[in-house]
C-alpha cells in the first residue's frame, strides 16, 4: 500500500481498496454500483434512484466542470458515495456555483479518489453488488467486516425521497394534464414532459387513487426510484 492514502474501501467479500477523501467523512455502508457515463456527475449524484448506494464512476475524470445550480435532477441528493478515480477540485465551468466536494459535504455523502475503478467496475461486473463500508484507511479489515455483517439496510427509500406534498408544473402550450407519482423521480421527466405539451401535477408516493382520479388527468404517469422492486418487504 502506498503511503499518504486516508480513506479506502472494504468490500463484504473482504477485497479492500485504498484512497483519498473528498466530500463527507464519516464512515457508511452502502451498496455498491457502477456508472459508465461519460459526462453528468451532477445528475447522477442528484439522482434519486442511487438512494443508499455508492456508486463508481467509470469514467476516469470527475468533478472537471464543478456544480452548476440548474441541473440538479432533486433539491436534495441522497445518493449514498461516490467513488472515481481523478477528482478535480477546481472546475473550469462558467456555470459552476460549487465544487463536487463541497456539495457531497453539504449532504453528508462521502467521496474516495485515487481508486483503482477500472478493477472495481469489473469486479462489480463479474460478482455483482455487494455492500461497501467506505472508512478511513486505519480502520483494521475485521472491524470493517464485522461491521458490515451487522449491517441493516433501509427499506424506506421510496418514502425517504418522493415529494411530500403535490407540486405543479406547467408545460409549453400544454394540451394535456398529465399526474406523475414520484417514487424517486428526476426532474428532467417532468423537463421532458413539459415540452411534449403537458401540464404535470406530481404527487406523493402514497396518493391515494381517488385523490389522483379527483385531478382528471389524462394521463398518470409511474416514476421508478430506489430500491430492488422485487423485495416484497413491507
Amino acid at each position: 500500500m502506498e503511503l499518504g492514502f486516508n480513506r479506502k474501501l472494504i468490500l463484504e467479500d473482504g477485497s479492500e481498496y485504498f484512497g483519498f477523501g473528498f466530500g463527507d467523512t464519516a464512515d457508511k455502508i452502502c451498496e455498491i454500483v457502477f456508472n459508465t457515463s461519460p459526462v453528468g456527475y451532477q445528475e447522477i449524484l442528484s439522482d434519486p434512484s442511487y438512494t443508499y448506494q455508492a456508486v463508481v464512476m467509470a469514467y476516469p475524470l470527475i468533478g472537471n466542470y464543478g456544480i452548476a445550480a440548474d441541473d440538479f435532477e432533486t433539491q436534495t441528493p441522497t445518493i449514498g458515495g461516490l467513488i472515481v478515480r481523478d477528482y478535480n477540485d477546481i472546475p473550469s465551468n462558467f456555470r459552476s456555483i460549487k465544487t463536487l466536494s463541497q456539495v457531497m459535504k453539504e449532504y453528508s455523502i462521502p467521496g474516495v479518489y485515487g481508486v483503482d475503478t477500472r478493477k472495481l467496475v469489473r469486479s462489480i461486473r463479474d460478482l455483482g453488488s455487494r455492500l461497501v463500508l467506505i472508512t478511513n484507511v486505519d480502520t483494521p479489515i475485521e472491524k470493517g467486516l464485522e461491521m458490515i455483517k451487522n449491517y441493516t439496510p433501509a427499506r424506506d427509500a421510496v418514502s425517504k425521497v418522493s415529494r411530500k406534498q403535490v407540486c405543479k408544473y406547467a408545460g409549453v402550450d400544454a394540451k394535456y394534464q398529465v399526474v406523475a407519482i414520484d417514487c424517486g423521480m428526476k426532474q428532467n421527466i417532468v423537463r421532458s414532459l413539459n415540452k411534449k405539451g403537458c401540464d404535470v401535477t406530481v404527487v406523493p408516493w402514497n396518493t391515494t387513487a381517488d385523490e389522483i382520479i379527483h385531478l382528471k388527468p389524462d394521463g398518470i404517469f409511474i416514476s421508478n426510484g430506489p430500491g430492488d422492486p422485487t423485495d416484497a418487504t413491507p
